[in-house]
């Protein structure tokens, strides 16, 4: 029994088509790698935008109720206000708005369906902003209540 045996091995044109899928599927996970660096680096900036929000939030909530930090007819505030507050570089501003709740507004403040009473009093509603830059500018908003009641 004869077996038929090809040894000439594989063509140049069979050579040339291997190494143009190689090339393709390297340039592919090039490009998955370039996207990922950039989604990392983007996660990474707001993370750290967090965390400055995260700690001007502590900061702010454990002011005195009086504290001029706290005033509203200073709107709106900045972070030269905290004392040693250090913005990493790609923060350009950490500020914040505070509205005060009255029982005379007409407003029915904490959404219990009446207006104007007892328990819309010493109640400052706080939205603190963080801006930074990812490429382009963003904002970062937490919004908190503060109250004077004891």
């Amino acid at each position: 029994m004869t077996f038929l045996r090809n040894n000439q091995g594989f063509t140049l044109i069979e050579s040339l088509i291997a190494m143009f899928v190689l090339a393709v599927g390297i340039l592919a996970l090039n490009t998955m790698q370039i996207s990922s660096i950039r989604g990392n680096t983007s996660a990474n900036k707001l993370t750290v935008a967090s965390t400055l929000a995260g700690n001007s939030y502590e900061r702010l909530l454990n002011v005195s109720y009086n504290d001029s930090t706290m005033d509203p007819a200073t709107n709106p505030h900045s972070d030269a206000e905290l004392t040693g507050l250090q913005l990493p570089s790609h923060v350009s501003s950490v500020s914040w708005n505070v509205t005060e709740w009255t029982n005379s507004d007409g407003v029915d403040n904490d959404g219990d369906g009446v207006t104007d009473e007892s328990d819309e009093l010493n109640i400052k509603v706080v939205s603190l902003n963080v801006n930074y830059n990812d490429g382009s500018p963003k904002t970062l908003t937490i919004s908190f209540y503060k109250s004077g009641m004891l």
